[in-house]
């Protein structure tokens, strides 16, 4: 048993680097010639600089569409063992389905390890660097954000910070000015509940100015003007973007904002579905492994794999509906996450139970049986 179980996880194994390898070349080919398409106009354009972009956006793509390499790796795998009728054999010789099956999960538990250090450390890291790549050909200032989504930001002698920012409303929380002198000594500190970009500019609300030149002065206001270099439509949308946190990076902002009574259900949604990422590696396994087998008895060998990876695709379907169902609070993040995953386990345990034990003895897989025999 142990020589058949490695074989087959360097058969998993093999052929799941050879898909990928191919996705890594078809992506390669692809986001280039578009990257070379989209910056040649750009005032900063080198191919140094788009080379790197090219390279960095990799983890992203591998994080992303791992589950469906496993998934494809898995299929063409398993068919192949039928069709050179390995499995009938392994079958004859009195192994069992969940014995067949355990090598690929082997293999699977290895890529789905690798698949999350990838999502929940890797592709955070080298999609900041892509994205500080891309300011930099475009000539893009934006505002530099902490990964704790506060708002660092220095306009000729004020340095600001923010304490949280909502994009969409133009709208800065708990912002604090600092003013120096020519020589660089604090001149003046300002503490603002609010700072609000309207048609004629920013304001700031409901704050307190501390002067500190030439004598200490103290005035409390509900509103002023606020002059700052600070253009709104800089602050993006979506910033700070999920995928530019790390898995314990999203952890720790979920938990303040919440502390601080803000809505967080936008980044423990990613975070949960970052550590349900690796079980669907596993899942796809699972999904591939029972509609493979079904190849020399379903009435075509091209219509089982179709039918196959429509399922998987339903299975990424269903996962980004949860995400998104979970996205507008309508379901709990972690149900939102782990609910597909947990779905489609259960039709592939369902698939292989069937499989493994026949209950009619006039059914296609017993007469397959009955004919080694």
């Amino acid at each position: 048993m142990p020589i058949l179980f490695n074989y087959l996880m360097r058969f998993f194994l093999a052929g799941f680097f050879r898909t990928i390898g191919v996705f890594l070349g078809l992506f390669l080919l692809i986001d280039g010639i578009e990257a070379i398409r989209r910056y040649t106009p750009k005032p900063n354009f080198n191919l140094p600089d788009i080379l790197l972009l090219i390279l960095s956006r990799i983890p992203n793509f591998l994080g992303m569409l791992t589950p469906s390499i496993v998934l494809l790796a898995t299929l063409m795998g398993v068919a192949r063992l039928v069709r050179q009728n390995e499995i009938t054999v392994m079958r004859a010789s009195g192994i069992s389905l969940p014995g067949i099956l355990l090598p690929f999960l082997a293999g699977g538990l290895i890529v789905a390890l690798l698949h999350g250090i990838l999502v929940t450390q890797i592709a955070p890291r080298t999609y900041r660097i892509a994205q500080q790549i891309e300011d930099r050909i475009v000539d893009r200032h934006v505002a530099p954000l902490s990964q704790t989504g506060e708002l660092w930001f220095r306009d000729g002698i004020q340095i600001i910070h923010a304490q949280r920012i909502d994009p969409p409303a133009k709208t800065l929380h708990e912002v604090t000015v600092f003013t120096f002198n020519p020589d660089h000594r604090l001149a003046a500190r300002l503490e603002a509940k609010t700072a609000t970009h309207d048609e004629t500019g920013w304001q700031l609300r409901n704050g307190i100015d501390y002067r500190f030149v030439p004598t200490t002065d103290i005035q409390p206001f509900q509103q002023r003007p606020w002059s700052v270099s600070l253009d709104p439509q800089r602050l993006s949308v979506e910033t700070p973007l999920p995928q530019m946190l790390t898995a314990l990076e999203l952890y720790a902002l979920f938990q303040r904002l919440e502390q601080e009574g803000y809505d967080a259900t936008r980044y423990q949604v990613v975070f949960h579905r970052r550590l349900a990422s690796p079980a669907t590696t596993l899942a796809a396994i699972l999904l591939a492994f029972p509609f493979a087998l079904r190849l020399p008895r379903s009435g075509g060998a091209l219509r089982s794999m179709l039918l196959g990876i429509l399922l998987g695709f339903a299975m990424f379907v269903l996962q980004d509906l949860a995400t998104a169902l979970g996205m507008g609070s309508r379901l709990p993040p972690m149900l939102a996450a782990w609910a597909p995953v947990l779905f489609f386990c259960g039709i592939a345990g369902f698939l292989l139970v069937h499989l493994a034990s026949p209950q009619r003895s006039g059914s296609p897989t017993l007469r397959h049986f009955k004919r080694i025999r």
